[in-house]
């Protein structure tokens, strides 16, 4: 395919992961229209399965750029760099699109020069599985006040390198996409939102994403990022007051009513099992009752069939036989 033909470029950071690159690779050739090239960036794997399938893709003809192990907003930077096309598609290795995310982008792209990135919906899969909702339309103040978009986003070359690329020197990996878009907005750059499922995100539980959630990375990310991106924050520090309280409102409300629910379901467990309870006593007592009507029972028929032995016994006898004659000669006689 010659360079002039190449309108994108999809850029796939890979460091060790390998066991999913196939599967990322063969998403991206769903699309069958020629419009674009694959920089796979080797960020230094060591792993033996990543290895012998990076030097097989190298000798089917994939562009394989290898560096040293440099982080994932170096490898994303170092690929964008050798980009022939004029838009980027970021792929993380681990991760897949969907069949028309590539023409999509591009031409939303080619109709709206204003217009920086296009994002679409994505659908998690792995260790969770469903669609993830997104605001109906692009909210610059949702994204200042936390990241929503995913790097797999299709946006201009340009914006990335008016923006000075990925940041390498944030203090913990894995939100450089987050500094990228928020350096977009001050920029001026437009977003559009398609909101459909265009790509897949594995959700891993040692993933980068993680990792930043934990509060001593976040703490550290948010204070770098606040400080980097001072004039959004400082225009826009009342509106993001405001909208943490609601949502902290919104979370205290929930909260109570789960603390309500919950008490509810305590007391009814504990009515449930008082009831559980003087059942068991019920049934302990009746159970008893009937312990003792079968003593009773086996008692009287044994006593029965004793009194039936006893009458067998005297019936067979010689005087029960002699009374019998005597009471049948009364009879004929008229004595009786």
């Amino acid at each position: 395919m010659s360079a002039q033909s190449v309108v994108l470029s999809v850029i796939i950071p890979c460091y060790n992961q390998g066991e999913y690159l196939s599967d990322a690779l063969s998403s991206v050739q769903t699309c069958l229209d020629p419009v674009y090239e694959v920089i796979i960036v080797n960020d230094g794997s060591h792993d033996p399965l990543t290895v012998k399938l990076l030097g097989y893709l190298k000798d089917q003809g994939y562009f394989v750029l290898d560096q040293e192990n440099q982080g994932l907003a170096h490898a994303r930077n170092n690929g964008i760099a050798k980009a022939v096309g004029r838009y980027i598609l970021p792929l993380d290795a681990d991760n897949k699109i969907r069949a028309d995310y590539i023409l999509k982008g591009i031409e939303f792209l080619d109709q709206n020069s204003e217009v920086g990135v296009v994002y679409g919906k994505p659908e998690w899969f792995g260790e969770i599985e469903r669609s993830w909702q997104l605001p109906e339309k692009f909210d610059a103040d949702r994204l200042i006040s936390g990241n929503y978009i995913d790097a797999c986003a299709v946006y201009r070359k340009s914006m990335w390198e008016d923006c000075g690329g990925y940041d390498p020197y944030m203090p913990v990996a894995g939100l450089e996409d987050w500094d990228l878009w928020l350096g977009a907005i001050e920029r001026g750059w437009k977003f559009h939102y398609i909101p459909e499922v265009l790509y897949d995100y594995r959700v891993r539980a040692n993933s980068m994403v993680t990792q930043c959630a934990l509060p001593e990375n976040r703490g550290r990310l948010l204070k770098y990022i606040c400080t980097k991106h001072a004039s959004l924050y400082h225009t826009n520090f009342a509106q993001m007051i405001g909208d943490r309280e609601l949502r902290i409102g919104i979370l205290e409300e929930h909260s109570n009513n789960l603390i309500k629910q919950k008490d509810g379901l305590e007391k009814a467990l504990e009515q449930t099992r008082t009831q559980l309870e003087q059942i068991q006593t019920q049934f302990q007592q009746t159970q008893t009752q009937l312990e003792q009507t079968q003593t009773q029972f086996q008692q009287t028929q044994t006593q029965l069939e004793q009194t039936q032995q006893r009458n067998a016994a005297m019936e067979s006898s010689k005087f029960w036989k002699l009374r019998q004659t005597w009471f049948r000669l009364k009879q004929s006689v008229g004595w009786i």
